[in-house]
């Protein structure tokens, strides 16, 4: 049998999520997630980023060329994490750790790339509180996504979140939907 090992932890996460979408039998997938979710210390972050990145048609499309088709049950579930983690995650702002989760939920949503999903779940939210997190600018590019999808933003506070310029040049296009900005 050939092994292949992959130093970079980047690549290990990829094809671990990838292998996900192939495997014949999925398992509980909803419950890895979850499980690999709850890890506190951000260990399985971009794995789920790929995972739900992957579950998304236009990502997915070019790898089932080369490696067959993805398990749609595979990607349902997935679809259906996001969904709760999203809903779960969106009002839980007041720790730390309650600014990071819905923030990383935000990522999942990003990468899925599915717009029905992304204004269902937070189609109608109107107030996003991240004050005192710190935003690299790939967040506020994430950030910027999830507003531009928002009917209705009553109040956006930034408050302490050390944005650089980078990060102000992709808020800008949406942050006129937001009608109390801080």
């Amino acid at each position: 049998s050939v092994v292949y090992t992959f130093p970079h932890l980047t690549i290990q996460e990829f094809v671990a999520a990838l292998a996900q979408f192939l495997t014949p039998d999925p398992g509980d997938i909803g419950k890895l997630l979850s499980e690999a979710h709850i890890k506190g210390d951000g260990r399985f972050e971009i794995f789920l980023r790929f995972v739900a990145g992957l579950s998304s048609p236009q990502a997915a499309r070019p790898l089932e060329t080369f490696l067959g088709q993805f398990l749609h049950q595979t990607t349902c579930r997935v679809i259906d994490w996001v969904k709760e983690k999203v809903e779960g995650q969106i009002g839980n702002t007041e720790s730390e750790s309650g600014k990071r989760n819905p923030l990383n939920t935000f990522h999942y949503l990003f990468e899925s790339q599915n717009k029905a999903l992304a204004q269902k779940t937070v189609g109608s939210v109107e107030i996003i509180t991240f004050s005192e997190l710190r935003l690299t600018p790939i967040d506020c590019a994430v950030l910027s996504h999830v507003i531009g999808l928002c009917d209705t933003i009553k109040h956006l506070d930034l408050v302490g979140c050390y944005i650089q310029c980078e990060g102000l040049q992709r808020l800008e296009p949406v942050l006129h939907k937001c009608k109390e900005l801080r």
